[in-house]
């Protein structure tokens, strides 16, 4: 039980980190309300997910939950949890959906680039339509607006993740450098 807690704070505070340290670049990166053209965190909770499953998921989506009262502050919780549980939920789904597909054990050993690009552009294409429908739907994205939210918040959540996999690459070269 210890490990699974472990993983879930893990998340929960990289996930919530990954946040505060995104809000730094938010006034040069925002679209509209609730999207960024670069969104560093989508990079974390994909990462996350794909190295810690549902234990990454939980920990990012209670770090979501928590922060969405500063983007949604008139949204009632029960229509946070729904958004959070859908942000999160989409992700898992898809990184859940493309192992299974690609037959990749949890070591994720024999995992391409091309592959991992494939998952990201999928979660973020998906995630896009998905979350920014339940704004339409809560009357937050207008008609008119959707198509173009939804293409950036892809976009966004796309480069976000490109940035973070390019960290996670040149972390794992420093601590473990590649033997010619």
């Amino acid at each position: 039980m210890a490990p699974h807690l472990g993983l879930i704070a893990l998340s929960f505070t990289l996930s919530r980190l990954t946040y505060e340290l995104h809000e730094l670049l938010t006034p040069y990166v925002a679209y509209t309300q609730g999207v960024d053209l670069l969104f560093l965190p989508a990079g974390v909770k994909l990462v996350l997910i794909m190295v810690a499953g549902w234990r990454g998921a939980l920990g990012c989506g209670l770090s979501l939950l928590s922060l969405s009262t500063r983007f949604w502050p008139d949204l009632e919780p029960v229509w946070l949890l729904l958004y959070s549980t859908l942000s999160v939920g989409m992700t898992w789904l898809v990184v859940g959906v493309m192992l299974r597909r690609m037959a990749l054990g949890p070591t994720l050993e024999g995992l391409s680039f091309w592959e991992l690009v494939q998952i990201d552009m999928l979660n973020t294409l998906l995630h896009g339509i998905v979350v920014n429908g339940y704004f339409w739907s809560l009357g937050l994205r207008s008609s008119e607006s959707f198509w173009s939210a939804a293409l950036a918040m892809t976009l966004g959540d796309f480069l976000g993740a490109g940035v973070i996999m390019l960290l996670v690459l040149l972390v794992a070269r420093l601590i473990a450098p590649v033997r010619t």
